[in-house]
């Protein structure tokens, strides 16, 4: 950028025109729009407009802010909308349905199709969050917090509340506005886009725990269709009954089906997760259990279920993709199924199975 950023100055910011409010530092310069909207940007990606450039003066719209849910509803809006302002005799009963399919009130349908009738993109159709509460702050403030929450704030090193509200108040100082208190800045972290901001912080996985989850799984339609094994160890140490020296950590396998939510069978060893435990758990799930259960004096246990699963489904352990257990599903003609790698929630059926029996292993004594 060849002229200097000055207060006064129109500059170009993702796609739209913006007068510059005034610099705050060398990498933070806040902005404000037509419609009095503020934001805070970087001025290295800021351009000079050309003189004959078609700009309109709209706010930023951060897309990572917004979910794929909020982004496909958008679309949707823009879709629906289109279509209604393409209609040659377009009556009010059109309007009014539109209205009602997308949830929307009359007014603001008419907003929006003054919007789609200029050929605009998907974010003029992005939800509206409309606060309880009225911001008191500057919106200069405001633009600045939410500018170093993202630049700042939102990293891998995980900066800490106070250095944010360092960072918030050094900035307003240098652009002579009052700095908002701590407490303010925490609760427009939390206001924030939790999933986007774990995201950044401390990766998709973590991201993945408060993330809303849609769809469903495909499910079965008769028992022995579909049945998930996983291997986990116990939260529990054994000892020796003589000196009380730990001896280990047992690994518990279950299988389930999906249809009936029936344990079909399980094995515990010392040992970690191999081809043992899980070809002794499908075993004991696909043979008839009365021998079994006689052998430890278990005469009044009734478990009658034996078979054989058409589709088995397992992660990408190694104990579940070794050789031995690949060529026995295919002697008995059983489908695999591998869950992708860092999706549990593909498999909630028996990870809720895991999870259940060791929140029971805690409410033994000793634990």
């Amino acid at each position: 950028m060849e002229r200097p950023i000055v207060a006064g100055a129109i500059v170009e910011h993702a796609g739209t025109r913006w007068h510059v409010e005034r610099p705050i530092g060398a990498d933070t310069v806040l902005l404000r729009n037509a419609d009095g909207a503020v934001i805070a940007a970087n001025p290295a990606i800021l351009r000079f407009p050309q003189d004959d450039a078609n700009l309109t003066l709209a706010p930023q719209v951060q897309e990572l802010q917004h979910s794929a849910m909020a982004w496909a509803a958008a679309a949707k809006r823009r879709d629906i909308l289109g279509q209604l302002a393409r209609m040659p005799s377009r009556t009010g009963t059109d309007v009014d349905q539109v209205a009602k399919e997308l949830g929307l009130k009359r007014r603001r349908v008419f907003e929006l199709l003054r919007l789609a009738q200029t050929g605009w993109g998907v974010e003029p159709f992005l939800p509206v969050h409309v606060t309880t509460r009225a911001k008191r702050l500057d919106r200069a403030v405001e633009a600045l917090i939410a500018h170093r929450i993202q630049q700042h704030y939102a990293k891998p090193n995980r900066p800490s509340l106070r250095s944010l509200h360092r960072e918030i108040a050094e900035g307003c100082r240098v652009a002579a506005l009052a700095p908002p208190s701590i407490h303010t800045v925490r609760a427009r972290v939390q206001a924030s886009n939790q999933a986007w901001l774990v995201c950044q912080r401390q990766g998709p996985k973590a991201a993945r725990t408060i993330r809303l989850l849609t769809g469903a799984h495909p499910g079965a339609q008769a028992p022995w269709q579909r049945v998930q094994i996983d291997s986990t160890p116990c939260d529990i140490r054994l000892v020796r009954e003589v000196d009380r020296t730990v001896i280990g950590r047992p690994t518990v396998t279950f299988a389930i089906d999906l249809f009936s939510r029936v344990v079909l069978g399980f094995s515990v060893s010392l040992e970690a997760a191999s081809t043992v435990t899980v070809a002794t758990c499908l075993a004991r799930a696909c043979l008839p259990k009365d021998e079994w259960l006689a052998n430890r004096d278990l005469p009044r246990v009734h478990w009658p279920v034996w078979g054989r699963p058409a589709v088995l489904e397992y992660d990408q352990g190694p104990e579940n993709e070794a050789r031995g257990i690949q060529r026995g599903l295919r002697r008995y003609g059983i489908e695999a199924k591998v869950r992708p790698k860092g999706h549990p929630e593909q498999h909630g059926t028996i990870e809720r199975l895991i999870g259940t029996t060791m929140r029971m292993v805690h409410e033994l004594r000793g634990t």
